[in-house]
């Protein structure tokens, strides 16, 4: 706990002395937990406005809202640390080794997992260290408690064949949408990793290109049947620059597994395709700021969300 100013209780009221921005000082919660508090409502201000200096130092422990949702969750209270309420035990599970609880890091919220930070290095090679993120999950015991987990298992092998064209990807989708637990979660995520993904763009010429192409259709402005049929040839590189979906006040950034699944939307675009690692960093730096990236929008849709391109990028392939 951060101090703003000293003071003491005096009957029923309370007298405060100044303090300065430059000197701060810290109290452990554990030191403190068992003693008494008050109460202030404050309502006309005059507190808030004498340590506004002061409280304006303490916005760096401002949360972001998806970690104040976490903390409203009652089933994660018997898994947190008694002191940071952030900080969770996540057993970590994975084929051949047994279970070990870690502390981890809220950090995000997804719509069927937590992201966290993992705080220490586990005594067993599961593959992740202190310091990298990881999803984990809820699961309810036979006897009703609460426990979060994270799986590590490898996955099964494949050939870049059974990806080829998109629909075991596509079928992952589904499984998941129609049951969202963690196995159908990562199966997406590692198709989604090996997988290549069309992507719809905008063809942009150069100014110069733009200039003799206007010009073009100036001169035949009388008989625009004339250029039917006709080419025309840039002299500079013609950037494609993906397409982004908007929802709201949010953007993502389209991918689908296939042209076909671009359906009449697509005709209006040139179409790449890329690794999906590839598109990642296209969407991590996009202008807009994107929330995330989107599979199939417009059929089976899948948003993978920003907070988790790490987890993708470091997956190891599943591919032979």
């Amino acid at each position: 706990m951060e101090v703003l100013a000293a003071g003491f209780k005096d009957g029923d009221g309370f007298t405060f002395f100044d303090t300065s921005v430059e000197t701060r000082a810290f109290i452990r919660v554990g030191a403190v937990i068992d003693d008494e508090f008050f109460f202030f409502d404050d309502a006309d201000g005059g507190l808030s406005n004498k340590y506004a200096e002061k409280l304006d130092v303490l916005k760096h422990y401002e949360a972001s809202e998806e970690i104040e949702e976490t903390r409203k969750m009652g089933f994660l209270d018997k898994s947190r640390h008694d002191f940071y309420p952030d900080d969770v035990m996540v057993y970590l599970t994975r084929e051949g080794l047994n279970p070990e609880g870690c502390w981890v890091r809220i950090i995000g919220l997804g719509d069927h997992f937590i992201m966290g930070t993992l705080l220490n290095e586990p005594d067993q090679d599961f593959g992740y260290h202190s310091g990298e993120k990881v999803a984990f999950f809820v699961q309810k015991q036979e006897d009703e408690s609460i426990i979060l987990y994270t799986d590590m298992t490898p996955s099964r092998k494949l050939t870049a064949e059974d990806l080829e064209d998109g629909t075991l990807l596509k079928e992952a989708v589904a499984v998941f949408n129609k049951e969202r637990i963690e196995d159908h979660f990562l199966d997406v995520l590692e198709f989604l990793r090996d997988s290549y993904v069309w992507i719809p763009c905008n063809a942009v010429m150069s100014e110069a290109d733009m200039a003799r192409f206007e010009q073009a259709m100036k001169d035949a402005e009388d008989d625009l049947s004339a250029l039917v049929g006709e080419e025309f040839t840039t002299n500079d590189e013609v950037r494609l620059v993906p397409d982004i979906l908007q929802n709201g006040d949010q953007f993502y950034f389209p991918v689908f597994s296939s042209e076909e699944e671009m359906g009449e939307y697509g005709e209006h675009f040139s179409k790449i395709q890329k690794p999906l690692l590839e598109v990642i960093p296209m969407a991590r730096n996009n202008e807009k700021n994107v929330s995330g990236i989107v599979l199939n929008a417009f059929t089976e849709p899948f948003v993978l969300d920003a907070e988790i391109y790490d987890i993708v990028e470091k997956m190891k392939s599943r591919l032979e």
